[in-house]
């Protein structure tokens, strides 16, 4: 009879030819849909550049996760995340509808394999989820200072303009994140970060599915733009699966637990701050009646990933 660990082994190498046919498809559709329509343009130097990185991008990864090396899950993923940021663009210009589609199916394909795919990450926080945690901390710092000390200025880091009380305000919620994140890189386990990590994906998670309701706020001529959808499909689904794959460690951090006082409090404030995430999210227009400064029902949306996320996390 076979071990378990031989199945499991024997499952992953047919997930892994599988994933591999998936990548395939991909950098076929970016190197044959993508990249031609890109180079027809005018004034198109950047965005050449960034098509012809992501052709380099699938070859690399198909390669990774032909010879299953320990980073081809996370490639795969970065780069299922830059193809959905392209299918999403390319479903704002004249492209073929039915070939988008066909792509997402095969990007949530390639997604779920990742996920499905046996590579637990152990007990200690790694080196690749410090390089993860670094890259959050980076976006989150970047749009937290230029929101809070330049907010006249925060369309340098947003892909689009506030006024300077909603700049300040969502600088400094992305400010306090960057500490969490700025914290994260001197853990050394599992229970240090278990919270954090699904904090990070719902996020940007919410912000990212938000941002879908409002497409006609952003300018694809803007690198802001693509850099805003990259990050809040990539960052959401990579600290999912991390979380995902860590779910077996079920260890305490060391230390005396919290008093019953500090508890309760955290009760109070988790609650208050779901509830709260919830009403921006559900019933944008009726909150901005009751925000105590003048706000859109967009903005009211995107308040309500950090309070949600604050609520959840401390509860």
């Amino acid at each position: 009879m076979a071990s378990p660990n031989q199945s499991a082994g024997r499952s992953n190498s047919g997930l892994t030819k599988l994933l591999a046919v998936l990548v395939v498809a991909q950098f076929a559709s970016i190197a044959g849909i993508f990249t031609p329509y890109v180079f027809a343009q005018p004034d198109r130097t950047g965005l050449r550049i960034f098509a012809l990185i992501i052709c380099g991008l699938a070859l690399f990864t198909l390669a990774s996760v032909w010879l299953d090396k320990p980073w081809a899950i996370w490639t795969t993923l970065t780069l299922g995340s830059f193809k959905l940021t392209i299918d999403l663009f390319t479903w704002t210009v004249p492209l073929n509808h039915l070939l988008i589609l066909l792509s997402v199916i095969i990007n949530a394909a390639m997604i779920l394999i990742a996920f499905t795919h046996t590579s637990p990450l152990g007990p200690s926080v790694t080196a690749s989820e410090k390089v993860f945690f670094s890259c959050v901390l980076v976006l989150a710092a970047w749009v937290g200072y230029w929101g809070l000390f330049a907010p006249a200025q925060v369309d340098i880091a947003l892909p689009f303009k506030v006024p300077p009380l909603h700049a300040r305000f969502l600088g400094a919620m992305y400010l306090s994140g960057a500490i969490f994140l700025f914290l994260s890189l001197f853990t050394r386990i599992w229970p240090e970060v278990r919270v954090l990590v699904p904090m990070i994906s719902i996020w940007t998670g919410m912000l990212g599915i938000i941002s879908l309701f409002h497409l006609e706020a952003f300018n694809w001529s803007r690198t802001q733009v693509w850099v805003w959808f990259f990050a809040y499909i990539c960052f959401p689904i990579i600290a999912a699966w991390i979380a995902w794959q860590q779910r077996s460690q079920q260890e305490h951090a060391p230390g005396s637990p919290m008093s019953r006082a500090f508890r309760g409090y955290l009760y109070l404030q988790g609650g208050v701050d779901t509830l709260l995430g919830l009403s921006l999210l559900i019933a944008p227009t009726a909150m901005t009646a009751l925000w105590p400064w003048k706000i859109s029902p967009v903005l009211a949306h995107m308040y309500s990933a950090p309070f949600l996320t604050y609520g959840l996390g401390t509860l």
